[in-house]
């Protein structure tokens, strides 16, 4: 017995014996979805999926058409991979035409144009996709660090790809528009970061001027024999740092646990760790838009731990958003650093280019 497709078309349903009123008041009951022109998914599967999971549909379903023609890449791809963005709408589907002349963007459709080798490539359900590699640098080149890192460190995470290949389309791809900056922020990946709010916090250490810390570093508890991880170490300080999503509290929990227990569980821990001379910083996804006040709490625990005279380092990854970011504050006192300054050091051009999709889209 056939199973029944979870994409339909319209010409095909017509052939059949769906009649026209029938299959347009399909789509008014909501028991069809129109994707695009001509092109359907049932309603209660589109009513059940979240907005990535809307996005990943939309370019399987298009990836499909396509067949060799294109292929998803860029973000789209992120998402058909398995890799983890940030929250968000995901927007159009991302598209690149090797090699074609310049294509029509449409409602559906964000295309690209661009070489992609052998290697480049993947197929993720039967769809022509640009490989984990490609596509973090893809992403790299055209959206946000946010994005790019957390992209970036769940494709390590997850072995989808290896530094030694984001490094082989770095230096296949050195003069296109964003590889200079790809390769600063690609360089900083890291495997070791566990979700998406511990990316993204440490990119805001970065463009703060903070030290690079070590991650997922065991401190040994004094006089107990036992150790406790923490997300991030700032040995040279001694202070170390914990992410919260509001998530983490339940990967914490035991079975017959409570979330109450967990928080006075976590509370015990940190309560052991400062009895090692150690200082605790807690970052919360609100703290990443509140970068002064962070800044002087790190200070203010460096200071505590011994290391009254820190100053905070050249700022790193900065775009032009950040120009309406808070100056550098030193715990002591000093002068900020010029945020201008530092984003023409550190700034990478860009060329915008307008491009077309043909009529499949």
């Amino acid at each position: 017995m056939d199973e029944t497709p979870l994409f339909l078309d319209r010409a095909k349903l017509l052939a059949g014996d769906v009649a026209v009123a029938r299959l347009d008041g399909l789509q008014r009951s909501g028991e069809l979805h129109r994707l695009r022109r001509g092109r359907y998914i049932a309603g209660e599967v589109w009513a059940r999926s979240t907005e990535q999971e809307r996005h990943r549909l939309r370019a399987l379903e298009l990836g499909g058409e396509l067949g060799g023609r294109a292929v998803i890449s860029h973000e789209s791809a992120a998402l058909l991979l398995g890799l983890e963005p940030p929250s968000g709408p995901p927007g159009k589907v991302h598209v690149t035409w090797p090699g074609s002349p310049g294509r029509r963007a449409t409602t559906n459709v964000h295309p690209h144009r661009g070489r992609l080798d052998r290697q480049d490539l993947t197929l993720v359900e039967g769809v022509l996709t640009t490989s984990a590699a490609r596509t973090v640098f893809d992403v790299a080149r055209s959206s946000t660090p946010e994005r790019t890192l957390a992209a970036a460190d769940s494709a390590l995470r997850l072995n989808l790809t290896t530094a030694a290949q984001l490094r082989a389309v770095i230096e296949r791809n050195p003069g296109i528009p964003g590889a200079f900056l790809a390769c600063r922020l690609l360089a900083f990946a890291d495997a070791r970061a566990e979700s998406v709010g511990e990316s993204i916090c440490r990119l805001r250490m970065a463009q703060l001027g903070l030290p690079i810390p070590e991650l997922q570093t065991e401190i040994r508890l004094a006089g107990q024999g036992t150790t406790a991880r923490v997300d991030f170490d700032f040995a040279g300080q001694r202070t170390v740092c914990e992410f919260d999503g509001r998530v983490k509290y339940g990967r914490l929990l035991q079975p017959g646990q409570s979330p109450g227990d967990a928080v006075f569980h976590e509370k015990v821990r940190e309560d052991r760790i400062r009895d090692t001379g150690r200082q605790m910083v807690r970052v919360t996804w609100a703290d990443l838009a509140r970068g002064a006040a962070v800044l002087q709490r790190f200070g203010a625990a460096f200071a505590r731990a011994g290391c009254p005279d820190w100053r905070p380092e050249p700022r790193r990854f900065l775009t032009a958003a950040d120009l309406s970011l808070p100056q550098q504050i030193s715990p002591r006192g000093a002068s900020p650093q010029p945020v201008a300054a530092a984003h023409a050091a550190h700034r990478s051009p860009r060329s915008p280019s307008r491009m077309t999709t043909d009529q499949v889209v």
